[in-house]
């Protein structure tokens, strides 16, 4: 919508802009502009770049699976971050990495293996089975063409096929699998004290000189939170009003027309074959005697009686279809090798083919029957060209409201009123509001903060550039007032430095006197004695586990930490369970789990566990070695 926006954007703007682009012109020439400009790369891989638009696609897509797996509790400016922009890239980077690696390596996806998967999708599928009229709706109604479609399905293919190889290949041996179990199910005994908070008194009260100096050093602590407030007019579907409610027949006919094959049912064939795998280098000597064993099978399929069912059970080396005995089920134009498609839709219903070659290897294929192609008529989707059309109006509406706006605004930025008369707008007011919105809902959109914090707008007071709200929603705003944090007063905050003062002594004397306690320890005192003399008593845990929670998460975590103690040994360490809480704990016993008590089941499931793992690990060793093999770089500056 911002394009169409931007495209609108004309008059004495445009002309200014032109004039000011002479003057780069005139002292670098026209080539060095262009040359600087065509960089719209944000990382170049080996030889392979990902351009600022593909990088936008996939980001808008993460925000879009990160809203839909978040539901409620999902906060768009999580998303709104370097860090998120650089996870995203990273994970573009890895793909051509694998995928470069892959066709390096002569991996590739046969059109077999595309069909399938695009077949597999449920979105595609109707009453549980794969619709093509489904699939080419669907893909339309994404702007999507099946060439483009497919092509994508192939490169996440590509990507996928070296970790899944991988991940097939790895595997825990036994010795790995008991070592594992015997740390999973491994239990502990400690036992523990827990020591006496420092009393009030001890803790006492700071003096103005101590809340003083307590201030100065933990300035950073005690600031006011910045503010603007802000004003803005915004356009969207809501303002419309009557706007392209109806049409005429004539237009609908026409738009049916020049859209007729989105309605168009193409012919399908349901066809069984049986495959004779054959790799695309073979010697010459064995692509004759493949070719031979498929036309031998052809004879047989045709004589009288013959099952091809039970042949392609047989003698198929295609692992999806030979348990069906050779079902590839309805075909469509363009889901296939062309050579199998070519033949195929050449043949008549009953036909058994000669053998046909393609990427895979020789084919028999049997065409079982024809369901030939239809197009819908025009009253049976006129509804869903009425609602297509009325939208799209609407949105060239929407579009051209937003337009006017931004050349408005453009002319004098340094308000937003002329905007609002003459569109009919109204100016709201927003604020004041801090780095992590306000009341006003439009606020705590991550776009609107950073336009609402930018230094030039909360400088000059001039309208932001158009922000896209989403929803058709487009909106432009003006910084009316700014209040920068500044260091707050101890007179301001004197309660949270005296609050936070307490704290940090209590921490301090409890370190101090677990210390104390630890060094007698250490010496020779048992803990019995300890907890005696502390008046406190002391704590037995047998058996705990890693996933315990009691006793305390804390010590549980502690013990787990402490090394093994050797015979007639201990280990001591000092817990901190509050801020104000210390514990002393002695780990006795560490008892490793028995591998051998764990059932077949659970251990085969924990094999798998692992094995995933290392292939994780490899894959992950598989893309560091790739980074050098093929050199990575990044415009920080392009990642928008």
């Amino acid at each position: 919508m911002l394009q169409k926006i931007r495209e609108k954007t004309t008059g004495w703007i445009a002309t200014l802009i032109v004039g000011l682009l002479i003057i780069p012109f005139a002292f670098f020439g026209v080539n060095n502009y262009f040359s600087e400009r065509a960089q719209l790369w944000v990382a170049k891989v080996g030889e392979q770049e990902i351009s600022q638009d593909y990088f936008r696609q996939r980001f808008e897509e993460y925000r879009r699976q990160m809203r839909q797996m978040m539901g409620e509790s999902y906060d768009p400016s999580i998303l709104e971050t370097p860090e998120a922009r650089r996870r995203v890239l990273d994970g573009l980077v890895e793909e051509s990495l694998l995928r470069q690696y892959a066709k390096a390596i002569g991996m590739a996806v046969s059109p077999r293996q595309l069909q399938e998967e695009i077949m597999k999708i449920d979105a595609f599928k109707l009453d549980g089975k794969f619709n093509a009229q489904q699939y080419r709706t669907l893909l339309a109604s994404q702007g999507m063409s099946p060439l483009s479609f497919e092509q994508r399905i192939r490169d996440e293919l590509e990507v996928r096929m070296l970790p899944q190889g991988l991940g097939r290949s790895a595997f825990a041996t036994v010795a790995e699998l008991d070592h594992y179990l015997r740390l999973r199910d491994q239990t502990r005994d400690f036992r523990h004290v827990e020591l006496p908070a420092p009393a009030a008194e001890e803790v006492g009260e700071p003096d103005a000189e101590a809340l003083a100096a307590y201030h100065a050093a933990h300035a950073d602590r005690y600031l006011s939170e910045e503010t603007v407030r802000i004003e803005y007019v915004m356009v969207g579907p809501d303002q419309m009003g009557e706007a392209a409610q109806s049409v005429d027949e004539e237009t609908l006919r026409k738009r049916y027309e020049e859209q007729k094959m989105r309605f168009t049912e193409v012919e399908q064939r349901l066809a069984s074959h049986i495959l004779i795998r054959l790799p695309a280098d073979a010697p010459a000597e064995q692509q004759k005697e493949a070719q031979a064993r498929a036309r031998a099978l052809a004879e047989q399929a045709r004589s009288e009686g013959a099952d091809f069912a039970a042949l392609a059970r047989e003698n198929s080396e295609d692992a999806g279809s030979k348990a069906a005995g050779g079902d590839l089920g309805w075909i469509e134009p363009g889901l296939t090798d062309p050579a199998f498609e070519s033949a195929l839709f050449a043949m008549q219903p009953g036909e058994i083919s000669e053998p046909v070659r393609s990427a895979e290897g020789w084919h028999v294929i049997w065409l079982r029957e024809v369901r030939p192609g239809k197009v819908k008529p025009f009253e049976e989707v006129r509804g869903q060209i009425e609602s297509e059309y009325l939208a799209s109006e609407r949105e060239r509406a929407l579009n051209e409201r937003a337009g006017r706006l931004v050349d408005i605004v453009y002319r004098d930025p340094s308000t937003l009123a002329a905007a609002a008369k003459e569109l009919g707008l109204e100016v709201h007011e927003a604020g004041p509001f801090g780095r992590a919105g306000g009341e006003d809902p439009v606020t705590r959109d991550p776009k609107v903060l950073k336009a609402a914090f930018d230094a030039q707008h909360i400088r000059d007071g001039t309208a932001s550039d158009p922000i896209d709200l989403g929803d058709g929603r487009i909106l432009v705003l003006r910084v009316v007032e700014h209040r920068p944090s500044k260091p707050l007063t101890l007179e301001e905050v004197r309660d949270q430095v005296q609050d936070d003062w307490r704290r940090d002594r209590l921490r301090e004397l409890a370190d101090r006197q677990a210390a104390e306690w630890m060094a007698r320890w250490e010496k020779g005192a048992s803990l019995d004695d300890l907890a005696a003399e502390a008046g406190v008593e002391v704590h037995e845990a047998k058996g705990v586990r890693r996933s315990g929670i009691a006793p305390d998460p804390a010590l549980i975590r502690e013990a787990f930490r402490l090394a093994r103690p050797g015979e007639g040994e201990v280990r001591r360490a000092v817990v901190e369970l509050a801020p104000d809480r210390r514990a002393l704990l002695e780990l006795d016993r560490v008892s490793d789990g028995d591998p051998a008590a764990v059932p077949a089941a659970e251990r085969q499931a924990v094999a798998d566990q692992l094995a995933q793992s290392l292939a994780a690990v490899e894959v992950r060793e598989l893309i560091e070695r790739l980074r050098e093999r093929y050199p990575v770089t990044i415009a920080e500056n392009r990642l928008q």
